[in-house]
């Protein structure tokens, strides 16, 4: 009788046990997939030399999504990416000022990224023009897959 309840007891114990250790151990080996990219849009719909303010969450102009997986937290945020497509290269943006991380926006008159809150101004290639920004603006990681732009949004930093 002692080896039917100590066996039942066990049954019991890993069927507990088992979900549990799955939880804890599973981001142990499980990396999240960054390297696909999300989905922006046709290429050939980007105009040349015109600077387009894109949303990647839901696949649409304006914003950008990003989903940060550390252990058992993940976080999901929108962020905003301006891309330029110039004749041979396209340039992928992230939206914060390389000075204090303030937001710019693209002067149309100017023709150049303008940060409003220390008057940091940048070129179509997100070089620095004037102003206090130390280096160029950050770059997406990107690859260009049967006509479709595909962006991982995690800057990379640019140096002078």
């Amino acid at each position: 009788m002692a080896r039917v309840f100590w066996s039942g007891i066990g049954l019991v114990g890993a069927g507990i046990a088992a979900p549990v250790l799955t939880y804890l151990i599973r981001p142990l080996f499980g990396a999240p997939d960054a390297g696909s990219g999300v989905r922006m849009g046709k290429v050939e719909d980007l105009p040349l030399n015109v600077p387009q303010r894109f949303i990647l969450f839901p696949p649409q102009r304006l914003e950008v999504a990003r989903r940060v997986v550390e252990g058992w937290v993940t976080d999901d945020s929108q962020m905003v990416a301006w891309v330029v497509r110039m004749a041979d290269k396209i340039y992928v943006f992230d939206p914060h000022c390389t000075h204090l991380g303030c937001a710019y926006r693209w002067e149309e008159q100017a023709k150049e990224f303008f940060c409003p809150c220390h008057a940091g101004v940048f070129s179509l290639t997100g070089k620095v023009i004037s102003g206090p920004p130390p280096r160029p603006l950050d770059l997406y990681s990107y690859e260009v897959r049967e006509g479709f732009l595909y962006v991982v949004p995690t800057p990379t930093k640019q140096m002078v």
